[in-house]
């Protein structure tokens, strides 16, 4: 199996297999896995202004997943099985960053962090209201992190 070259290419392949509803859960489960990335990159910054940026970013991954999944009353249950129907997922998520330089993980989650931003802005399009006010917010947390992880990077 060839490595994916982004977080995108590695999930998309899932898509087909969930009902509509599915999806905004799975991704919080994606911003929690991409949370404990930022708190791994944050341990090993030796910078403690990038160590908090990058905490700032989990943060910001953890806000996103918090609201998603509070819209669901049974959030709790509904994570649990799509782990359980997927239980690759972690996996997945790794793949795409094993054997690959620490610049070039924040490379691709800064990638990555655009792609949850476009899922905000469409969750944001399908809601009204205050939801979609929300879920327009969460995607400039989405752009925060990706311009943050860019400048880190150079770039």
């Amino acid at each position: 199996m060839t490595q994916p070259a982004s977080i995108v290419e590695a999930f998309e392949p899932l898509l087909p297999q969930l009902a509509e509803e599915e999806v905004p859960l799975i991704l919080a489960i994606l911003e929690r896995i991409a949370g404990g990335k930022y708190r791994g990159w944050a341990e090993d910054a030796v910078d403690p202004v990038e160590r908090e940026g990058l905490l700032a970013c989990a943060a910001r991954e953890d806000e996103i997943a918090d609201f998603i999944e509070s819209l669901n009353a049974e959030s709790e249950t509904r994570v649990a099985e799509l782990h359980s129907r997927f239980p690759d997922l972690l996996e997945r998520y790794d793949s795409v960053m094993d054997g690959r330089s620490r610049m070039e993980q924040l490379r691709i989650q800064a990638e990555g962090e655009l792609g949850g931003a476009d899922y905000m802005r469409q969750f944001a399009e399908a809601t009204a209201g205050a939801i979609s006010a929300r879920f327009a917010s969460l995607a400039m947390c989405e752009e925060a992190n990706s311009r943050f992880l860019s400048r880190l990077i150079g770039n």
